[in-house]
C-alpha cells in the first residue's frame, strides 16, 4: 500500500527518532515520555524504574512476569491529519495525498503517537477514533480508497469538526491543493493552539506562465474542470497558504518522487 521508497524512508526516520520527539513546543519532533495520563495505552513488561503503582496484577499473576500499565500523557504528541478529497484532488494528486497521509500516519504510530484522520470535501469523514496501532491505520486507509470525492472543498466543516474532537494543542497536517483557500482565510482561521503544517499538492500546469492572450484557455485544477480565466484564485490561494503556514508549508509535485520532497517536514523548526 505504501510506496517502496517511502517505506525505506520510514525505516530511516524511525531509526533516527529512537529518542521520540525532542519537545512538544519546539518544532515537529516531540517527546513521548511514558507515564500516567488520561488515556490508557497498553500493558507491557515491567522495566526497572517504572512506577509500581501501575503494575497490572491480573496480567502479572496470569503470566508469572511483572507487567505494568502505560498511559498517554497530556504532553504526548497528538496528531491531526486532514486529507482533501474534493474534485480537484482526483487522479495523480489523490494518489499523492494518499501516500503522504499514510506515510505520516505510520511514522507517528511507530514512534508512539496517536492520530486522528479527517478526509474532507463538501462533507467530512473521519477515522471516528484515535488510531494507535499500525493495523488500525492500514484498515482506515483501505476504506479511504473506497471513498468518493466530493464536489467542492470545505475547510470550515473539517476545521470545526476536528476542533470539537481536540480543542487543545496538536500537530496538524493539511494535505490539499488549497483550492479557494484565500476565500476561507478571509473569515476563518485554524486554531492557534494547533501547530499546523501545510502540504500543498500542486498541479504543474498552474505554474506555467502562459501568454496573456492564452490565459482564457489555460486549464487549471479547480472545482469542476473548467477553463481558466484571468480571475482564477490560484495566485491568491498561494499567497494565503504562505501566510497561513509560513515556513511550515511545503509544495509537492506529484510527478516527482515523494521521499525527498517530504523531508522538510522532519526538520526541527524554531518557534517564537
Amino acid at each position: 500500500m505504501l510506496d517502496p521508497e517511502l517505506k525505506r524512508l520510514l525505516q530511516v526516520l524511525q531509526w533516527e527518532s529512537k529518542k521520540k520527539f525532542i519537545s512538544n513546543r519546539r518544532g515537529l519532533i516531540f517527546t513521548n515520555d511514558k507515564g500516567r495520563g488520561l488515556d490508557f495505552k497498553e500493558v507491557r513488561n515491567y522495566q526497572y524504574g517504572d512506577d509500581i503503582r501501575y503494575i497490572d496484577w491480573n496480567v502479572t499473576s496470569r503470566t508469572g512476569e511483572l507487567h505494568t500499565k502505560e498511559f498517554y500523557e497530556e504532553k504526548d504528541a497528538t496528531i491531526l491529519i486532514f486529507i482533501d478529497l474534493s474534485q480537484s484532488m482526483e487522479g495523480i494528486k489523490a494518489k499523492t495525498a494518499f501516500q503522504i497521509a499514510l506515510f505520516l500516519s505510520l511514522f507517528h504510530i511507530k514512534i508512539g503517537n496517536r492520530i486522528f484522520l479527517v478526509s474532507f470535501s463538501n462533507h467530512t469523514i473521519s477515522s471516528n477514533k484515535w488510531l494507535k496501532t499500525e493495523t488500525e491505520v492500514l484498515t482506515y486507509f483501505e476504506n479511504l480508497n473506497k471513498q468518493k470525492h466530493g464536489n467542492q472543498t470545505n475547510y470550515t466543516i473539517a476545521n470545526q469538526y476536528a476542533f470539537k474532537i481536540h480543542p487543545k494543542y496538536a500537530v496538524t497536517y493539511w494535505i490539499s491543493d488549497f483550492n479557494h483557500l484565500a476565500d476561507w482565510t478571509k473569515t476563518f482561521s485554524i486554531p492557534k493552539v494547533w501547530d499546523q503544517y501545510g502540504i500543498w499538492i500542486s498541479d504543474p500546469i498552474d505554474d506555467l506562465n502562459f501568454p496573456f492572450w492564452l490565459k482564457w484557455f489555460q486549464p487549471i485544477s479547480q472545482e469542476g474542470i473548467t477553463l481558466k480565466s484571468p480571475m482564477t484564485s490560484y495566485d491568491h490561494d498561494k499567497t494565503a497558504a504562505k501566510n497561513l503556514f509560513g515556513n511550515k508549508l511545503i509544495k509537492i509535485n506529484p510527478s516527482f518522487k515523494l521521499n525527498n520532497q517530504i523531508l522538510p517536514l522532519f526538520k526541527s523548526q524554531k518557534h517564537g
